[in-house]
């Protein structure tokens, strides 16, 4: 019997029922019957303990001695017989840095502080690396006072799944580090809209904090401007219904401060471990300054630089699209072309710098005097077309006789305060049914300024 019960406290896991262990240590309470039923509990107890891979302790707290099962050793690479069964060398198995923890969770148990001790920490292998072990313990005997007389606890190989954990968390680390700082905004958006995670390169972008993104349950559909929302939405849809695998599009958020933010959008689906859609990761590139700078090439293309109304080329696009609009309402149009008398003699007289500021006083001067749906532009040294929508002959004539007079009444103010007064030279063309271009009217246009120049400058000639 007392072999029996030797072999019980090498072998009996914590969980089984304290009183149960109490019995069995006093062998005068068995008979050959309970014996044999000890004896049969005690394999099925082993076979447990096998089949689930637990190393078992049991430390008789008075003597210090503690015993393991074959696992015990096992787990850490040795034969059973190569173990000792003291206290002292369970603490040499211990790594450094978790023996202060060790042994202070089980101090917790045996000052009655905590009822179980549960700790995950590493222990020396014969090979000399370091395994993972989860170790659980109870007391389980006491003497009549309620001292504590014997602990008993498992070891369980927790190393993989410490090691694979550890791994996750420091790939959840680096992912979190790419997150924060990367130099795009990345935002995670719910299905409705709503966002469910943003860097601070986001909030940065759009001007919210993450609170205002996240608390106050802001979505991208409002911080889009509407004339954009139509496609995104139309794109997303395709995402989501798995027309597409992703998506990239320009357009422009409302930032906080009321200001436009272009950016470049990048949308992925995320999806569920069946496959079923459940947010969208976007990445947003922020554009602004390099939308502004295409602008401004743009515009460089499409203005004269000196006057800033359109150049040539700006103003025949406009001319066409006008023309095409007339014809298809039947509305009428008219075409006047401008040039500055004697011109070349304030280059030759003041200077070039002079004759710029007489360039951009005569535009600015026939600005003032035409509609916005009218368009002027510069077309050569120094002559300007001037195209007016809805316009019949009566009107054009009107319209060149008041440019003329105010240009030829207007102060020009040199940069040395020098004020020069210039005039101007006007053809004027009407459209006609059988006029279908604008090349045409210009044409005619032009020779009704040939013939105000040829009948002394300073007047308006139109040509049918």
């Amino acid at each position: 019997m007392k072999k029996i019960v030797d072999v019980v406290h090498a072998q009996l896991p914590p969980s089984l029922n304290q009183g149960i262990f109490m019995r069995i240590t006093n062998e005068s309470e068995f008979d050959g019957q309970e014996a044999d039923e000890l004896k049969q509990s005690l394999e099925s107890l082993t076979r447990v303990l096998e089949g689930s891979q637990l190393g078992f302790w049991d430390w008789n707290i008075a003597t210090n001695e503690v015993k393991r099962n074959a696992i015990w050793a096992e787990m850490l690479g040795f034969e059973f017989d190569d173990i000792e069964f003291t206290t002292q060398q369970w603490t040499d198995f211990v790594h450094p840095d978790d023996r202060g923890r060790a042994w202070a969770s089980i101090n917790a148990v045996l000052e009655g502080r905590a009822a179980e001790h549960e700790l995950m920490y590493r222990m020396k292998t014969k090979a000399g690396s370091y395994k993972w072990i989860l170790d659980r313990a109870r007391i389980v005997q006491r003497d009549g006072d309620g001292k504590p007389l014997r602990m008993s606890g498992t070891h369980t190989d927790v190393d993989k799944l410490k090691k694979t954990e550890d791994a996750l968390h420091a790939s959840e680390r680096r992912f979190r580090g790419i997150f924060e700082n990367a130099g795009v905004g990345i935002a995670q958006v719910s299905l409705d809209g709503t966002f469910q995670f943003v860097n601070d390169t986001y909030c940065r972008i759009t001007g919210y904090s993450r609170e205002e993104l996240l608390n106050v349950k802001k979505s991208f559909q409002q911080i889009t401007v509407s004339d954009d929302l139509e496609t995104d939405l139309l794109l997303m849809d395709r995402l989501v219904n798995g027309l597409d695998s992703s998506y990239n599009l320009e357009k422009r958020y409302i930032r906080k401060d009321g200001s436009i933010a272009w950016v470049h959008l990048s949308v992925s689906l995320l999806k569920d471990a069946d496959e079923r859609p459940m947010g969208l990761i976007s990445a947003v590139q922020d554009i602004t300054r390099l939308k502004k700078l295409q602008e401004e090439l743009e515009l460089q293309a499409r203005i004269d630089y000196l006057t800033g109304v359109p150049n040539r080329r700006y103003f025949m696009e406009l001319a066409e699209l006008e023309m095409a609009r007339m014809q298809r309402y039947a509305n009428t149009l008219a075409v006047i072309m401008v040039d500055i008398d004697f011109f070349k003699n304030v280059n030759d007289k003041y200077g070039h710098k002079a004759g710029d500021i007489v360039l951009q006083g005569i535009a600015r001067i026939m600005k003032g005097e035409l509609r916005e749906v009218d368009v002027l532009g510069r077309i050569g040294g120094e002559e300007f077309a001037i195209l007016l929508t809805q316009t019949d002959r009566q009107r054009a004539i009107e319209v060149a006789d008041r440019l003329q007079k105010n240009v030829a009444r207007s102060d020009i103010v040199l940069e040395d305060g020098l004020v020069l007064h210039t005039t101007i030279s006007i053809g004027i063309a009407v459209f006609s049914r059988e006029q279908d271009s604008i090349e045409a009217l210009l044409n005619r246009a032009d020779r009704g300024l040939y013939l105000a120049k040829a009948m002394g400058r300073n007047t308006f000639k139109i040509c049918d």
